[in-house]
This record gives structure tokens, C-alpha cells and sequence, in this order.
């Protein structure tokens, strides 16, 4: 399966790699590396590869078209395209912003600008049917990276050091 695929192959294979996670079969690193796989790919086999040690359920025909196709003669412009991509976007940008604020809490709070950023990049993503499982994993981790640094702050504001004497 050396056929070419676009980026309808590749959204529908991220909604399986989502739905995934969702479902508890793939943790979030894992699917980070997966989605880092997907969305390089240029080739069917590749997008298989990613799917491949999944339940049937999760399992991808390369064959059907995820979307039905638009007849020839209809014209792709960027008004058309530009709400999915920016969506699509931003959901991505929210899912790395949103992992990386977590281990970033321990750094004094430095975790919760990344947590508030991601929380609002998730949103145009919450409103797209595509994006939405994505989005709903941003806006979920972005939140308790939030929570994580306001905890550390809290923490790192009510230990008191006492300095040794001689």
C-alpha cells in the first residue's frame, strides 16, 4: 500500500488515534508519537502502521474515503478550507502545550501559562466535529496543569527554609 494519501487519511486516522486515547488503549506519549507519525505521512502504509496493534474497531480501510469526495469541478478555495485547518491547528498546538504544562508545574508555576494556553487554543477545536476528542484531551490536561502549578506555588510559598547555623 505505497498509494499516496491527504489530509482527509490523515484527520480520519488521528479521530482513531484519538478515539484511542479516549478509550484508554494508547496513552497521551504514545499518541504524541503516533500523531507526529500521522500527520508526516505520505503514504497509506503508513498511516496503517499506526493502527495496526489497535482493536478492529480502530482499524482503517484505505480504500473508502473518509469524506465524501467533492465533485471535480467545485473549486478548493481557502474560505472553504481555512475553519478546519485553523481548528485543526490550534487542537494540535493545544495537545502539546497541554502535555508539556504538566511536568512544566514543577517549575515554579511556569506550567500554568502553558495550561491557560492551551485551554484556549482547545476551543475553536471544541466546536469542530473533527477535532472535538482532541480538543476535549487539551482542554482536560491544559486544566490540570493549571491546577498542578497553582498547587507548586502554593507549596512553594508555605515551605519555609531555616538556614543552619554554625
Amino acid at each position: 500500500m505505497n498509494e499516496r494519501v491527504g489530509n482527509a487519511q490523515r484527520t480520519h486516522v488521528l479521530d482513531l488515534l484519538s478515539k484511542a486515547v479516549q478509550e484508554g488503549y494508547i496513552d497521551l506519549s504514545e499518541f504524541d508519537q503516533r500523531m507526529n507519525i500521522v500527520t508526516s505521512a505520505k503514504t497509506a502504509h503508513e498511516l496503517l502502521g499506526q493502527l495496526t496493534d489497535l482493536p478492529a474497531r480502530f482499524h482503517w480501510d484505505p480504500r473508502t474515503s473518509p469524506l465524501p469526495s467533492a465533485p471535480m469541478t467545485a473549486p478548493v478555495t481557502a474560505l472553504t478550507t481555512a475553519p478546519h485547518n485553523n481548528a485543526r491547528t490550534t487542537t494540535i498546538a493545544s495537545l502539546t502545550l497541554a502535555i508539556a504544562s504538566i511536568p512544566l508545574a514543577l517549575c515554579f508555576g511556569i506550567g500554568g501559562l502553558f495550561g491557560i494556553a492551551a485551554v484556549v487554543l482547545s476551543l475553536p477545536g471544541l466546536r469542530n466535529a473533527n477535532e472535538h476528542g482532541k480538543a476535549m484531551t487539551g482542554l482536560v490536561f491544559g486544566c490540570l496543569g493549571i491546577v498542578s502549578s497553582i498547587v507548586m506555588v502554593i507549596v512553594f510559598m508555605t515551605t519555609t527554609t531555616t538556614p543552619t547555623t554554625r
